[in-house]
């Protein structure tokens, strides 16, 4: 059996997988069943790391290097649409639901920050950026003088 770990993320970022886990881990029992039984592949219960929610894989040798994982834990987003009421229709992106993203082992390192905090930072500091009253220009000059500071030692 090859073991593979795979990060579960919402494709929208204004949704995190990790406030959702529990409909996540009802959906991946649910998925898993059916991959077990087709393929003898066994999904592990998903489990957060730190901000995030990774799934660990098992999938035997003989199918490792042809099993597309993304396409076979479509049935995790699947279950969310269908099963879950209209919870999760307005964070389709596309046709698309879940990202399934394989960690490796130098990528499992705590992330800080979620990829949607920072985001959420840039986009506040761009709105920060059109304003022009003396609150907003004091604000950012703070933010610069932070930013240089935190620059400093890699210069």
């Amino acid at each position: 059996m090859i073991t593979k770990i795979i990060q579960i993320e919402f494709a929208n970022p204004s949704i995190r997988a990790i406030d959702h886990i529990q409909d996540i881990r009802k959906a991946a029992e649910n998925a898993g069943l059916n991959l077990f039984s087709r393929y003898d592949v066994r999904l592990q219960y998903p489990m957060p790391d730190g901000d995030r929610v990774v799934l660990e894989i098992k999938i035997p040798d003989e199918i490792a290097e042809k099993f597309a994982i993304g396409n076979h834990l479509r049935g995790i987003s699947n279950f969310l649409l269908s099963r879950c009421g209209d919870r999760y229709q307005p964070y389709l992106v596309g046709k698309r639901l879940l990202n399934y993203t394989e960690v490796t082992e130098g990528s499992r390192e705590p992330t800080g920050l979620a990829m949607v905090d920072r985001l959420e930072a840039v986009a506040a500091f761009a709105k920060l950026l059109e304003r022009s009253d003396e609150e907003a220009l004091d604000q950012i000059s703070r933010i610069l003088v932070i930013l240089k500071e935190a620059k400093q030692p890699w210069q």
